[in-house]
């Protein structure tokens, strides 16, 4: 059994959330899941789904994409929508207007060999968004899942709920068979300071994190340790 931690933010600051009242921390995947379905019984299913979570949309938000004046509204406040979207330069460039929703969630752990993966919830579609998939070695690379989003039906109103089921997130190793445990735990200082680290490389060096990633992977198979203590 290995472990992993979550904790999350809203917006670009790393003490910005809600009250525990109102935020409805990862789900497990087989939590409430319909037991009439013949799947259920199935091994097969069963085990991609031991390490596998469910995160929600934490707040409802419309949004519209207006195609002709190339505009992207929301009714949030201006402030609100500053500290969760960002429009990238080629948002609209695309066959789906891309946006990202800075609803952060770090997942870290202590442990060595641990992925995460990013997979789009596919009852999303019904709500004209589509969650973009990803994944990355944790044990090494320090970052968390945010919510970027293709929007899939434009020039009309669209509806976030709060509880709309956004993605799913899986842990998983590549050497050995592996579960999880997987509990609430923000991440230490060392953690952020290695986030900055990753932030800083996506802006001056865009997309060659993985080359880092590829470099830390080798060495942690040489007994590589990271240079900051955990508390």
């Amino acid at each position: 059994m290995k472990k992993a931690y979550w904790g999350y933010t809203i917006g670009d600051r790393e003490d910005v959330n809600f009250p525990d009242e109102f935020y409805e921390p990862p789900k497990k995947f087989r939590s409430g899941y319909d037991q009439h379905y013949d799947h259920v019984k199935c091994p097969a299913w069963k085990k991609w789904g031991d390490n596998c979570w469910v995160v929600e949309q934490p707040f409802s938000v419309g949004m519209k994409v207006d195609t002709k004046e190339k505009r992207f509204g929301t009714d949030l406040t201006q402030k609100a929508y500053e500290n969760y979207f960002h429009l990238g330069d080629n948002w609209l460039k695309g066959k789906y207007p891309e946006v990202q929703m800075k609803l952060s969630l770090q997942v870290w752990t202590k442990e060595k060999d641990v992925w995460i993966e990013q997979i789009p919830h596919p009852l999303l579609a019904r709500h004209g968004f589509e969650v973009i998939p990803a994944t990355f070695p944790i044990s090494v690379w320090h970052r968390p899942l945010v919510v970027g989003l293709k929007i899939l039906d434009v020039n009309q109103n669209l509806m976030l709920a709060k509880g709309t089921p956004l993605y799913y997130f899986r842990l998983y190793s590549k050497y050995g068979d592996h579960d999880f445990h997987l509990e609430k735990k923000d991440p230490p200082a060392a953690w952020h300071k290695l986030h900055k680290q990753s932030n800083v490389l996506r802006e001056f060096a865009p997309f060659k994190s993985w080359e880092v990633i590829t470099q830390r992977l080798s060495n942690k198979e040489r007994n590589w340790k990271c240079p900051f203590k955990w508390n």
